[in-house]
C-alpha cells in the first residue's frame, strides 16, 4: 500500500512526531511505500526515519498561513505520488485534508488524533472543535489512542465516521530483546541491584503546566521528610522550569534535581527506581511505556485519558485520583517503603509491555488500512 502521513512539523521533537517516525518506519520496513508531508519546517526530521521514506516539506509558516499556496503544493504532491491513503497526524490538519479528499475522492482519508477529547488547548481550542466536527462527518476513520478516549468520542459526538483505537507502540523494542544483563552491563552494576547508589523517583517530560509538576513538588515534601535518602529527579525542560525551581526552594526541598534535557533519556531510566506521573491531562503516556521497558513501576494520577489502560493499580504501579496530592504522596511513600513489592511490580511492568509492542501495533495499522 502507498500511505501518505500528513504532519504539522517533522522538525519538532514532540511525542506525536516520535510515534509517527516509529509507525511510518515500521510500515516501510514491511514493504509499504511511505510518504510524509510536513506542513512546516525545512528539514531534516528530528527523529530518524527509514531511508525508504519520502519526506516532503510544504514550507508553510503555520496552519493558518499561506493556505492557498500550501493547498496548491499539497495537491501537486498528491497528483505526483498518488497515495492510497492520507493520514492526518493531528486532527486540526483536516482543514486541508477535507479539501484534498474532495479533490481526490478515491484516496482514503484517516484522521489520527493524539490528544484526548477533553484536552483544553491554549490556542485554537474552538478551531479544534470545528475540526472534530469535520472529521466526524467526512473522514473514513478516526483513530484515537485509548479505549477510554474512544468512549468519550462516542458519548459526546454523533459520529458518522468509523472510530478505532490503536495504542502507541513502545519506543524501546530493542530493550526487551537485550534483557536484564544488558542493563547491568550498561550501568556497570551487579545483577542483584540494577541501580546506582542513589534512590531515585523519576519524572520525565516537558516542564509545562499540563504535566502537573507543581503538584508533584508539593506531594514530594512529606515524602522527602520521611525518606531523606531518596531524590526526585526531573528530566526535561520547558517554560515552567524557573517557576518550578522557585517552588522547590520555597517548599524547602533539598532532594530535588532538575536534570534538563537528555541526549538519551534511557540513561535515566536505567538508574531510577520508579516513575511518577503527575499530569493533569494526557493523550497517551509514552513515558509510562518507556519506564515499563526498564522494569520501572509507576505512581500516577489516573487522569484522562489512557493511563488506566497502561497501569493496573497494585500490579505494575499505583493509581491515584486526578490532582489528589495527598494520594500521590501516599502512593510514593508506599512504593518506596516496600522494596520487594516495588521489584515485583517492576517485573510485572516489563511483562505487561508486550501489549504495546511495535509489531503488534503495526499489525493493527495494517489491519485497519486493509479493511478500508
Amino acid at each position: 500500500m502507498k500511505i501518505a502521513f500528513f504532519s504539522g512539523d517533522m522538525e519538532r521533537s514532540g511525542g506525536t512526531e516520535r510515534v509517527l517516525s516509529i509507525v511510518a518506519s515500521g510500515l516501510a520496513a514491511r514493504g509499504h511505500e511511505i510518504i510524509i508531508f510536513s506542513l512546516t519546517g525545512k528539514g531534516p526530521s528530528f527523529y530518524k526515519l527509514d531511508e525508504r521514506i519520502k519526506l516532503y516539506w510544504v514550507g508553510s509558516r503555520g496552519l493558518e498561513k499561506d493556505i492557498l499556496p500550501n493547498l496548491k503544493k499539497l495537491t501537486g504532491l498528491i497528483k505526483k505520488e498518488k497515495p492510497d491513503f492520507l493520514v492526518d497526524v493531528d486532527i486540526i490538519l483536516c482543514f486541508y485534508s477535507v479539501l484534498l479528499k474532495a479533490r481526490f475522492p478515491k484516496m482514503h482519508w484517516i484522521s489520527w488524533e493524539h490528544f484526548n477529547y477533553y484536552t483544553k488547548f491554549p490556542k485554537n481550542h474552538n478551531l479544534r472543535k470545528v475540526a472534530r466536527f469535520i472529521v466526524s462527518r467526512f473522514s473514513e476513520c478516526l483513530v484515537v489512542l485509548s479505549d477510554e478516549d474512544k468512549g468519550y468520542y462516542k458519548s459526546n459526538m454523533n459520529l458518522k465516521c468509523r472510530i478505532e483505537r490503536i495504542y502507541n507502540p513502545t519506543p524501546y523494542e530493542k530493550m526487551r530483546e537485550d534483557g536484564f544483563m544488558e542493563i547491568a552491563r550498561n550501568c556497570n552494576l551487579t545483577e542483584d541491584k540494577v541501580r546506582k547508589d542513589e534512590k531515585i523517583a523519576l519524572a520525565v517530560g516537558r516542564l509545562t503546566r499540563i504535566k502537573g509538576y507543581d503538584m508533584l513538588l508539593k506531594s514530594w515534601r512529606p515524602v522527602e521528610k520521611k525518606h531523606p535518602d531518596w531524590k526526585l529527579r526531573f528530566v526535561g525542560d520547558g517554560e515552567e522550569r524557573e517557576n518550578l525551581e522557585a517552588e522547590a526552594e520555597s517548599l524547602g526541598l533539598k532532594n530535588v534535581e532538575f536534570a534538563g534535557m537528555a541526549e538519551d533519556v534511557r540513561d535515566y531510566y536505567k538508574t531510577a527506581d520508579f516513575l511518577v506521573l503527575s499530569s493533569r491531562n494526557e493523550g497517551f503516556v509514552m513515558v509510562l511505556l518507556e519506564a515499563m521497558a526498564y522494569s520501572l513501576p509507576a505512581v500516577a494520577f489516573a487522569c484522562k485519558a489512557g493511563v488506566k489502560e497502561v497501569i493496573k493499580d497494585g500490579v505494575n504501579g499505583y493509581l491515584v485520583p486526578p490532582n489528589d496530592m495527598k494520594g500521590l504522596a501516599k502512593g510514593m511513600d508506599k512504593i518506596i517503603s516496600d522494596d520487594e513489592n516495588r521489584r515485583r511490580m517492576g517485573k510485572k511492568a516489563e511483562e505487561m509491555i508486550q501489549r504495546f509492542s511495535r509489531e503488534k501495533i503495526l499489525d493493527e495499522w495494517e489491519k485497519l488500512l486493509k479493511s478500508l
